[in-house]
């Protein structure tokens, strides 16, 4: 089963699925939360998001990965509080941010932060 089903090749934080082939599909496994909060970003994403690159069916889309954005209309308003002009930012994936997630980089950034900062403090 190893030699059929490969998973994802690249580690890169982009959507995969693995898809069917033949008569044989991939095992299919359905993620229970159980009371853990279904945040977007949150750490059970991530384990799913590591199964599903290891080659399991678990049926999922991007929106609750970090690094996706909800479309969302923003207004500017004038002094007296008037709508001017309305701008629509519409839903994208961004799979960079995903990925530096994925391999711990928000970790890397506030580690050196805190060398830079409280040198004793970053020894503890």
């Amino acid at each position: 089963m190893a030699d059929t089903y490969k998973g994802a090749e690249k580690i890169d934080g982009e959507f995969f699925i693995e898809e069917a082939e033949g008569d044989k599909r991939p095992f299919k496994a359905l993620l229970d939360v159980g009371i853990a909060r279904t945040t977007t970003g949150a750490r059970l994403f991530a384990a799913m998001k590591g199964a599903c690159d290891g080659g399991l069916n678990v049926p999922h889309s991007e929106k609750r990965f970090p690094g996706y954005v909800r479309s969302k209309i923003e207004a500017v308003t004038n002094k007296r509080g008037k709508t001017t002009e309305t701008e629509k930012i519409d839903a994208h994936f961004d799979a960079k941010v995903h990925r530096d997630r994925i391999m711990g980089n928000h970790v890397t950034i506030y580690m050196n932060h805190l060398k830079k900062e409280d040198p004793a403090r970053f020894k503890i």
